[in-house]
């Protein structure tokens, strides 16, 4: 009986001892209410090593967008019992408003709790809490197909620090998009807070005719409310965020039926023709080219549906048409688009050319009514003969060819004049020569100069061993300082030299250059030093210096970033 009861008690014992050490994990969020646009962290534990596994956190993605992944191992001794403890850390970025149910996770077999979290809308500029919003306005809701609609979208910071913005202005469908200008920075007042502006206008033209929507304008970027500010609590302190453009819509009215069917639609807001001739002197002679150039310039349209001027057939003209140029440059009213053609006009009989009027029919946008501009006709005198061009003989002497009582030309006189003409032909030839052997032997020369230049060194490269060898010595004695800032520095010129890329600018730069997680954790280590005034005692270089030699090790591969420099300069 007593064998009996101390099995029973060895079992029972050892039950307790297996749940125990059953696995337990545990999830939590950072807060369980977020406004649109914020993100939340998501912190997943388990009490044991991962060994190389990790959660499945695909259960997540019908609900959010999972912007980062951070995981981190500790182990302490309690109670005299070894623990280790691997934590998950993700930042989320709701895809809705509402109430989201956060499923468990699950990792070998075991699963969290589920939880909820609150997500409510934003509102644009109606709220005193409304730190960093991006707004947008379209200038009119109905245009004609083709005609010019201004679009601007604004971003407004307010007493907040911004790092690695990246703003997307929206892709619309069936819409010619144009930027008008650089971007405008200036300050404004709203509920009573300052905000830094950063202004973008577009135009845009509508291909098609019906409703057309205009999808949110983005701004990506991390937010850092500074404690110098006087704020007690910081949830904002180094999140990451997402912000939206309100969705936009106007519609597009067809081609009226006022305007004339077999002319080429062209809505604008004013439309100039202006003309210049070469030489303008309203007077030509039988073969000499003049040269006319028109110039159509147009308000609120595209240069490429400028029309080519109307054909022009004249009888005793001969007409050389050249190729037509056209350009747009942004104004502040919209895009101004201009259409330049020029001909070579040469008479081939006397007497007077006339150049008929050039009617260019459009639609005046704000008039909504059909006009024509016109660019007056124009009459060109016309003097010589018409059965052969003057020579210098019969210039010098026209009583010869008038004069019947005139003796005819001996043909001892005939021969003097070709010999003084053989003997200018000669002359001119021998100087031809000689220009075109100096020429052969000053771009011999200059050919012989250049490559010679650039066979010689660039005594400054921009990359080198050197350069690379001292950019790592820089960090290691950055590091063995514990000087966060020279680290910083050090970093970003090694994996430039490294690289060899100038785009490499900043620690964002680096970690999507050298695309390593462990470099990653290292930066985001250094960047909690760097922003949020962490003490530098805590900082650990080792780690850093590891996971930069690892990712000097990988095959280089190019890389380039689209930084929105101008925006928030650093």
């Amino acid at each position: 009986m007593v064998r009996h009861s101390k099995i029973f008690t060895f079992l029972i014992l050892t039950l307790l001892s297996v749940q125990a050490y059953a696995l337990n994990i545990d999830a939590k969020l950072s807060t369980s209410k977020v406004t649109q646009g914020d993100t939340v962290k998501l912190t997943v534990t388990i009490d044991n090593t991962a060994d190389g596994k990790e959660p499945d956190f695909s259960v997540l993605n019908q609900h959010f967008e999972v912007l980062s992944t951070y995981k981190a191992e500790r182990s302490n001794i309690s109670n005299g019992r070894f623990q280790s403890f691997t934590s998950w850390v993700l930042t989320l970025l709701p895809k809705h408003t509402g109430y989201i149910a956060v499923p468990p996770i699950t990792f070998e077999g075991v699963s969290s709790k589920p939880m909820k979290l609150h997500v409510t809308k934003r509102s644009n500029a109606n709220s005193n809490d409304q730190y960093l919003f991006v707004d947008a306005k379209i200038d009119k809701q109905t245009v004609f197909v083709q005609e010019q609609l201004i679009y601007t979208v604004r971003i407004f910071r307010s007493n907040v620090d911004i790092y690695d913005p990246s703003y997307q202005p929206p892709t619309i469908d069936n819409v010619a998009m144009e930027q008008l200008g650089e971007q405008r920075n200036y300050k404004t007042t709203l509920n009573g807070m300052e905000y830094d502006v950063f202004e973008f206008r577009y135009a845009l033209f509508p291909q098609k005719s019906g409703t057309i929507k205009i999808p949110s304008a983005q701004l990506n970027a991390t937010v850092f409310r500074g404690r110098s500010r006087g704020f007690t609590f910081d949830p904002f302190n180094g999140k990451q965020v997402r912000r939206y453009s309100p969705e936009l819509e106007f519609e597009a009215k067809p081609k009226p039926d006022s305007y004339p069917a077999d002319k080429p639609w062209l809505p604008a807001k004013s439309l100039q023709l202006t003309e210049s001739w070469s030489p303008d002197s309203g007077k030509t002679n039988i073969g000499e080219p003049i040269t006319r150039t028109v110039t159509m310039q147009a308000e609120g349209v595209l240069s490429t549906i400028l029309p080519a001027l109307p054909s022009t057939d004249l009888q005793g003209v001969k007409i050389y048409p050249e190729q037509a140029d056209t350009s747009s440059a942004p104004s502040d009213q919209g895009m101004v688009s201009t259409r330049t053609e020029s001909q070579a006009l040469i008479a081939t009989q006397t007497g007077t050319i006339n150049l008929p009027a050039i009617d260019i029919t459009w639609w005046d946008v704000d008039a909504e009514e059909v006009k024509v501009t016109t660019l007056p006709a124009r009459t060109i005198q016309v003097a010589g003969t018409s059965s052969r061009p003057q020579t210098d003989i019969t210039a010098a002497s026209p009583e010869l060819s008038q004069t019947a009582e005139a003796p005819p030309l001996s043909l001892a006189q005939s021969g003097s004049v070709n010999r003084t003409w053989q003997w200018i032909a000669i002359a001119f030839f021998g100087l031809w020569l000689v220009t075109a052997a100096a020429l052969i032997w000053i771009l011999a020369t200059r050919k012989a100069n250049q490559t010679t230049n650039q066979s010689k060194p660039d005594n400054k490269p921009t990359y080198s061993d050197a350069l690379l060898k001292d950019a790592k010595k820089q960090l290691q004695s950055a590091c063995k300082s514990n000087d966060a800032k020279q680290a910083r520095t050090a970093l970003i010129n090694l994996f430039k030299q490294h690289h060899q890329n100038d785009g490499v600018r900043n620690l964002q730069d680096v970690e999507e250059v050298a695309e390593t997680e462990a470099l990653r954790a290292s930066i985001r280590e250094l960047d909690a030093v760097l922003y949020r005034g962490e003490s530098s005692k805590q900082w650990n270089s080792d780690m850093l210096l590891k996971a930069v030699e690892s990712a000097l090790s990988k095959p280089v591969t190019k890389q380039q970033k689209q930084v929105l420099a101008p925006l928030y300069p650093q």
